[in-house]
């Protein structure tokens, strides 16, 4: 692994790539995400305040084909907070200062509204008449792009007044329209209205929205933001939601950004911009480092950290499939430790180009699951791409995206499918060590190797004993009968999950046989399946079926789910806090002959949760299919009294 440089030396580092990222990011052409850009200036910011890079606005225009044009009134940019107590520090720090000057607190009295993650622009007017938009560039010149300006939503040619005014605004592009213009794209919508915004032909142009937030000029005297919000609606131009309230009511609308509205939202926001509502209060209290002290971007708790990479590792799972790991310095992100990240297949490591000494960008995505986003610097050559498993030392293959072992007796295999089968079921006391001492002690090699152990087999392993072997199998046989799509999905096929299995019985394939006779052209006509799944569910089944006839012999024979069952005909889907373990709700639905999905659509009957009249997003999107929201006792009631079963419940929907 690379050595971490000294403090000095990281200084100049971080100097560099913070310049180079910040003039790729201002002319639209972005090297790395936001995240990213952040994580490496507060490093410098901490490492080195003063530093000059972090006084600097903007960035030079490149040298292109635009025209470079000067701003009237120069285009400067916001300090930042990035926690609550960041936040109260700069309005007690305004407070201070304003009442050195017998200002009234702009604590009482801000102006919150979002900030756009999009490019400035700022739009001249005369006489009501469009005649140039200009980017912002560093503050001082931008580039006038006014031909691919007249053609993006929000911007009229002329105003409803003949006003000679500069108007500012954010390039964006909402996520709707990123659907309609730029079909299949994977880049961030920032990146793409960066790049769309500058085509020298206008291309796209028309699916990126301006929105307004400032002006100068006109002929109305203004003393207030609220004002100036307002003016720019008299005038038809689109604004982003604001509100004036005072320091707790900014935190309110912060934290209900936060953990709602943003997400909700038909484009993205990386935060709040709150400034003093008072024009004059933000004149006097004037500038810090080029940016106004009374305005401030309050922005959202990053769920993204730079960490380190220390090593690789690849992993053979139960299908033999081979998943990178990486390894990285221990980073906290949002109340958790992150050590560990999947790098989910091989091609996936050859685009990122990670090796071990990279820094790279970890998230959690949403809120759960680590994920490397990106990698921030490179530090040494990439990794290289393994040719033996780490496990059994047999050759590797490759299945289109993925590294695959494809020697069946390899214990990563055996071991994996042994997990899946009794992890499917949730079968107690059968913890990973001791499927690992069966494999060990040559007792069992496949599922059906199970069923054929007795107690002695068990009881003869290291801290056993004939108790614990006999409640081990106990609570194996307990399971039987299975229902045919935990059987199947138990197997681990692979694209053969739990739903996959209950989304074929559902559709008439309520056998082992008809299952097993099924077409992949039969299957991918199913909806929710398509022509790749349908493909390796018949592989995996033509594989497996050996396997299967062993289970069968050994007498672990699949059942059809209950026919005409008082839940027949009706799926459910279990949210949030129940009286009981949410695995007993769903297995009472398929005893009766119901079905389990696991998220609200249009084909859900019932969404069962603690509070029906709750207005979690769950809820009101069921509520806009007209699913029915039940609590638990409502749920219960259902399969107690069948002859009110297909009634709504007036006391418990929502």
């Amino acid at each position: 692994m690379a050595s971490r440089p000294s403090s000095a030396d990281r200084v100049v580092e971080l100097a560099e790539l913070v310049r180079k990222y910040k003039d790729a990011y201002y002319n639209g052409q972005p090297l790395v995400s936001d995240a990213a850009y952040d994580e490496l200036e507060e490093e410098l910011r901490a490492l080195d305040p003063a530093n000059a890079i972090l006084q600097s606005v903007g960035a030079p225009v490149a040298v292109t084909e635009w025209e470079k044009a000067r701003h009237a009134i120069p285009m400067g940019s916001l300090n930042k907070a990035v926690n609550e107590a960041e936040f109260r520090q700069w309005a007690a720090r305004c407070d201070q200062l304003g009442a050195e000057s017998s200002l009234a607190p702009i604590s009482s009295d801000l102006l919150v509204t979002e900030k756009l993650d999009g490019l400035s622009l700022a739009v001249n007017y005369e006489k009501g008449k469009l005649v140039e938009a200009i980017t912002r560039g560093d503050g001082h010149v931008g580039e006038r792009i006014t031909p691919n300006a007249r053609r993006m939503k929000g911007v009229p040619a002329r105003l409803p007044e003949p006003l000679t005014v500069s108007i500012r605004g954010e390039i964006i592009l909402k996520l709707s329209d990123m659907k309609i213009g730029f079909p299949g794209t994977d880049a961030p919508p920032r990146n793409r209205a960066a790049g769309t915004s500058k085509r020298y032909d206008g291309a796209g142009c028309e699916h990126l929205s301006v929105k307004f937030y400032d002006l100068e000029g006109g002929d109305t005297e203004l003393t207030t933001e609220k004002q100036k919000y307002e003016r720019l609606v008299e005038l038809g131009l689109d604004v982003p939601p604001f509100a004036v309230t005072d320091l707790d009511g900014a935190l309110r609308i912060h934290a209900e950004y936060a953990t709602k509205k943003r997400a909700e939202l038909d484009y993205e926001i990386d935060g709040l911009v709150v400034r003093a509502n008072d024009l004059r209060a933000q004149e006097l209290l004037g500038e810090l480092g080029d940016r106004p002290r009374a305005a401030v971007a309050y922005k959202f708790p990053s769920l993204a950290k730079i960490s380190r990479v220390v090593a690789i590792n690849w992993e053979t799972g139960p299908t033999g499939r081979v998943t990178p790991i990486a390894n990285v310095e221990p980073v906290e992100i949002g109340g958790a430790v992150v050590q560990f990240v999947s790098l989910h297949n091989v091609s996936n490591v050859e685009r990122l180009g990670i090796g071990v000494g990279h820094e790279v960008l970890v998230s959690r995505r949403n809120d759960v699951i680590p994920y490397l986003e990106e990698v921030v610097v490179k530090h040494g050559p990439s990794t290289t791409i393994p040719t033996e498993c780490a496990t059994c030392g047999a050759a590797l293959g490759r299945r289109g995206e993925y590294l695959v072992c494809t020697n069946r007796e390899c214990r990563a295999i055996v071991e994996g499918r042994l997990r899946r089968w009794v992890g499917t079921q949730d079968i107690l006391e059968w913890g990973d060590k001791l499927i690992a001492q069966l494999v060990e002690a040559k007792l069992v090699r496949e599922p059906a190797d199970l069923y054929r152990l007795k107690v002695e087999d068990i009881a003869g392993l290291e801290r056993r004993g004939a108790l614990i072997a006999k409640k081990v199998l106990d609570n194996l046989k307990a399971k039987l009968p299975l229902s045919l799509p935990v059987f199947l999905a138990s197997l681990g096929m692979d694209d053969f999950a739990l739903e996959t299995a209950k989304l074929l019985v559902g559709n008439g394939y309520d056998t082992l046989e008809k299952v097993q006779a099924a077409t992949a052209e039969e299957i991918a006509a199913l909806k929710g399946m398509g022509a790749i799944k349908a493909r390796s569910v018949v592989a995996g089944l033509a594989a497996r079926a050996e396997e299967i006839q062993r289970l069968l012999d050994a007498g672990v024979v699949p059942v059809a789910p209950s026919a005409g069952g008082v839940l027949s005909g009706k799926s459910f889907c279990f949210t949030g806090a129940l009286p009981r373990p949410r695995k007993e709700y769903e297995a009472l639905v398929e005893e009766h002959g119901g079905t389990v999905l696991s998220g609200v659509t249009k084909d859900l009957t019932y969404l069962v949760m603690s509070d029906p009249g709750s207005a979690s997003t769950k809820a009101e999107k069921a509520r806009k299919y007209g699913v029915q929201c039940i609590d638990a006792a409502g749920f219960m009631a259902l399969i107690d009294a069948p002859s009110t079963a297909g009634a709504p419940l007036t006391d418990a929907a929502g």
